[in-house]
């Protein structure tokens, strides 16, 4: 790969995709907006390009001269209004998307969410087991990031093949690891001041995927020469239940945690529906507390198959979840301490 260009660069993902493709030795453009934090940036190894993905022209200055573009920049979130989903994970990619062509990009990478599959609703909650990217999207959808992630997956999908552009897509689901100040943070924050319900029975299984596993996928979507236009779960090739591994996540930080009682599924549903309600009526700026999305995501139970990564990619997860655990340990202590995360 002669040069690389790569969106989300400052977040927890991007930051250790560029750790690894620097070590490589690969030259590297990153968009980053003016408000960036780009401290953890090594600044004399890459080009920053200034502007953000709403930004045609600073899409256009970024593909230019590239032979690969990863996108992993997205407006991840369970709440916001539906327009801003749309133009910054649907309407961006598309104008990356043409951008590349445009520029004469050769393959295009782009990081999705295995959650684009969910289908949960007041009577349902979604029960994947070890599904495969032969799974069918859902109907419909009750929160806008998947739906905008989804509607981008395809049109990554359908733009493989044009002006000779090979396009995949990634789905990692529940990426961890150290460095993670987003989500680890938010579940620390919950269960210290005992607002960690699980909703459910607490039986639901999750396929976790470290963070350096991913990043190790990414890179060989970008080397393979193998099929493009195809889609990839990844993860660590296990399947845990999912209260125990938040258990283990919160045990590596440093904080001991037991649910004090489960919530069922279709009251939480209920009560995160009429907060909902109450937020987008009173036009709330706040977040609401619990979401139909944070629901459904805890109680539900997903497990993926990695047959196919394995096979066209030759993806072996290099991090199991043992190391993985004291890795984050280390982290966090040298923090000085969960508190450290959630000040």
């Amino acid at each position: 790969m002669k040069c690389l260009a790569i969106t989300g660069g400052t977040g927890f993902i991007g930051g250790e995709l560029i750790k690894e493709l620097i070590d490589k030795s690969e030259r590297i453009k990153c968009l980053v907006r003016s408000t960036s934090n780009t401290d953890g940036l090594q600044k004399d190894r890459i080009e920053m390009i200034k502007g953000n993905l709403v930004e045609r022209e600073s899409l256009s200055r970024l593909t230019k001269g590239c032979e690969t573009v990863f996108h992993l920049a997205a407006f991840v979130s369970d709440w916001g209004e539906r327009e801003d989903f749309i133009n910054i994970n649907y309407k961006a990619t598309k104008d990356l998307l043409d951008e590349s062509l445009i520029n004469g990009v050769k393959k295009f990478i782009y990081l999705s969410t295995s959650s684009v599959v969910w289908k949960s609703d007041f009577w349902n909650i979604h029960n994947l087991s070890e599904i495969d990217e032969s799974y069918p999207y859902p109907d419909t959808y009750n929160d806008y990031y998947n739906e905008s992630k989804a509607m981008a997956e395809k049109l990554v999908v359908e733009y493989n093949g044009r002006n000779e552009m090979r396009t995949l897509v990634i789905r990692p689901s529940g990426v961890w690891g150290a460095g993670d100040k987003v989500i680890l943070p938010r579940i620390i924050r919950a269960a210290d001041k005992r607002f960690l319900i699980p909703a459910g029975d607490g039986s639901g299984m999750v396929s976790p995927c470290h963070v350096h596993n991913l990043v190790s996928s990414l890179y060989l979507a970008a080397v393979s020469e193998n099929p493009s236009g195809k889609i990839y779960f990844i993860n660590d090739g296990i399947n845990i239940n999912h209260i125990q591994f938040i258990k283990k996540l919160l045990s590596a930080a440093g904080m001991e945690w037991n649910p004090r009682f489960y919530l069922p599924f279709k009251i939480a549903y209920l009560l995160a529906y009429f907060i909902e309600k109450l937020h987008r009526t009173l036009r709330l700026q706040k977040p609401p507390v619990i979401t139909r999305f944070a629901v459904s995501a805890i109680a539900g139970s997903r497990t993926y198959s990695i047959e196919n990564a394995r096979k066209d990619l030759d993806y072996r997860p290099i991090v199991d979840i043992e190391k993985g655990m004291k890795l984050l340990h280390s982290w966090v202590n040298g923090l000085g301490g969960y508190q450290k995360l959630i000040q």
